[in-house]
């Protein structure tokens, strides 16, 4: 059933909840709550974004290095970096820049905080 082996049985009780509720967690009838969704991201050492969505969130792939750049040059956009970052449909957008230079980074999030700031 997956990379350790685990019946859904198995996992079921690593869990603890019953094999019926994990056959209807992989036939998308049910979501489990969100600390069911931990402990399987857990026990697989992925995270949540992995478990739900399928793919890990790092498309802003050098997050921390950025944001201590942000917090050193321009800290009046690191709120708006962690805004992007925390949201699904903006890392999206921000896929592409996952090579980017912190300097390219910050002449893109000074574009979207000036328009922000003039569609207020």
């Amino acid at each position: 059933m997956n990379s350790k082996n685990l019946t859904m049985k198995e996992l079921g009780e690593l869990v603890g909840k019953s094999e019926s509720s994990i056959s209807y967690w992989l036939s998308g009838k049910v979501m489990p709550r969100i600390s069911v969704i931990q402990k399987l991201a857990d026990i697989f050492n992925i995270t949540t974004d992995e478990l739900i969505y399928g793919y890990k969130n790092d498309s802003l792939e050098n997050y921390e290095e950025n944001v201590e750049y942000l917090k050193d040059n321009y800290p009046n956009l690191v709120d708006l970096y962690n805004e992007i970052h925390a949201n699904k449909q903006l890392v999206i957008l921000f896929d592409k820049a996952k090579k980017l230079e912190p300097q390219d980074l910050t002449q893109i999030l000074k574009i979207i905080d000036t328009f922000n700031k003039e569609t207020k």
